[in-house]
Order: structure tokens, then sequence, then C-alpha cells
């Protein structure tokens, strides 16, 4: 079967999302592994318990599109037959429609679907999982008013650097110390002010916890959901590729807003219990 090639071994990050029209959705995040014995394949996840009567999307083959897979009431994977909400899947489990397997590019917005290929996982020991327990993180005050007209002028010791990802399309590009730690800053000439920054997450939030924060636990804390993503973890943008300089489909972000202006991505860390973390050198994008 070429699924024994395809998925042996790999470690993906599988999220369901919805299917079609008519097709059942389950909606649950979870790390974990293909396995295999003698009755058949079953999805494993590493925080323990596997997906039942569920669709669920994964990009095995690190391609950038991602199959769908139905898994039984016991767990395993059904291949070569008729689901019970009446689709068709092929002899490797994929859904299939007029025998074309049917597939969604994992470098756009499927509610957070599949991850591909030996993603590596971190212990989350120690981080912050009580949000509401921390001292109030806040984006600092100064990198903020810099996104107003002419607040350009309220960041210093600002040194030319060469644009880099998408930067430099309005202005200079500068570098900078923030917090301790250099951030680049894209800039406009027009409104002199700062239209984006890069650089780790520790530069820009203030009390961020130096052992790393569950991603709820950070939204709880700072109020900074995003409206459009509220805390679902996004897949890639295409844009963001370029920014995080990663392929696409190989990484989460953490989407944020402070204020009305500015909108802010962070890397995500895939922890090993299915949750998403970040740590104080996470690299974070604002536009």
């Amino acid at each position: 079967m070429k699924k024994r090639n395809m998925f042996k071994g790999a470690m993906v990050m599988a999220l369901v999302a919805g299917m079609a029209a008519g097709m059942a959705m389950t909606s649950f995040a979870a790390t974990g592994q293909w396995k295999k014995n003698d009755t058949g394949w079953w999805w494993e996840r590493l925080g323990g318990g596997y997906p039942t009567n569920a669709w669920v999307w994964i990009d095995g083959d690190n391609d950038g599109k991602a199959e769908c897979y139905y898994f039984d009431s016991v767990g395993y994977m059904l291949a070569n037959t008729t689901t019970p909400d009446g689709h068709t899947v092929n002899a490797d489990g994929a859904w299939t429609e007029n025998g074309v397997v049917q597939t969604q590019g994992t470098n756009s917005d499927l509610h957070d679907v599949a991850l591909a290929g030996n993603t590596n996982t971190v212990s989350a020991t120690g981080v912050v999982t009580d949000g509401r327990s921390w001292p109030q993180i806040t984006f600092d005050e100064t990198l903020l008013k810099a996104y107003e007209n002419n607040g350009l002028s309220l960041l210093t010791n600002l040194t030319p650097t060469e644009p880099k990802r998408d930067e430099g399309s309005f202005g200079p590009v500068y570098a900078m110390q923030s917090n301790g730690k250099t951030i680049s800053v894209d800039t406009s000439t027009d409104y002199s002010r700062a239209v984006g920054y890069f650089g780790p997450v520790g530069a820009f939030f203030n009390n961020f916890p130096e052992q790393g924060m569950e991603l709820n636990a950070f939204y709880d804390n700072t109020g900074y959901e995003n409206p459009a993503w509220r805390r679902q973890p996004a897949a890639t943008t295409g844009n963001s590729d370029l920014v995080f300089s990663l392929p696409q489909g190989s990484y989460r972000m953490g989407y944020g807003r402070v204020g009305q202006s500015l909108v802010f991505q962070i890397l995500l860390t895939a922890g090993s219990d299915g949750k998403w973390y970040i740590y104080p050198d996470s690299p974070m994008h604002t536009n």
C-alpha cells in the first residue's frame, strides 16, 4: 500500500476541517502519528486517544496538499469502500469524487488542517498555562504609538538596515533594540510612522514569561484576540512563508490585534500534548 511509505514514522499535526456540504464535521486538535496493525491503520495522538467516526485532513507527504480520511467507530481508517455518510475512499483511504482524490492546500485557510512531515514537538513542562494567574502582559506602548502618523520620532537609536522578507515597500527599514532584543522596523516615508515590526516575542511584550506560555493562556491574559481569527491557529498565507522563511504548510501562527491598527502573527510551537505554545524567542511579525 502506498501509505506504508507515505506515513511510516511520520509525525504530523492533524486537525479536523469541514469537507463539503452534507459531510460530518468534528473539531479537535492533536499531535500524533499513523500506526498500523493486522487490522488496519489508525491515527494515534501523542496526547492520547484517536479519532473515531470522523473525517480528518492530513498532508502526509509534505507537498502542501492535504487528503481526507475517515475513521470508524473504533478508530480504524476506512479504505476502498463507501463511508457511512455516503462518500468513497480509495485503497489508500483518501476521499475521492468520481475517482479523483480530493485535496485542500495547506497554504490556505482550512480552519487548521494537517501539518505535514516530521514536525518537532516540545514538552511544555513549566510554561504558564493559566493566563489569569500571570501579571498583565502588555504590548510595548512606545512601539504601539510609533504606528500612529508622525509616530516614528518616538523610536530612538534606529540603524538603517537592508530590507528583508516583505519589508521596504513604503520607506526605509531600520534595526533597533527593544527590551534588550534586536528588531527590524519597516517604515512609511509619507506618514513618518512604523508599518511593520519583526523580531522575537520578548521584544514586544512587557511581562512575557521567560518559561513560555500556552496560546489560550496568552489570549486569556492579554485580550489580544483577533476578531477575525479568534483563537484559531492560522495556516500559512503565502506572504507569511516569506516573512518567516518557512515552507508552506510547515507551521502555524497565532493571530492577535492590539488597538485598532496593529495586527501581529506569532510563530507557534507545537506541544507534545497537542496544544500550542509561545516562547520569548518565538518569531513575531506585525503589520
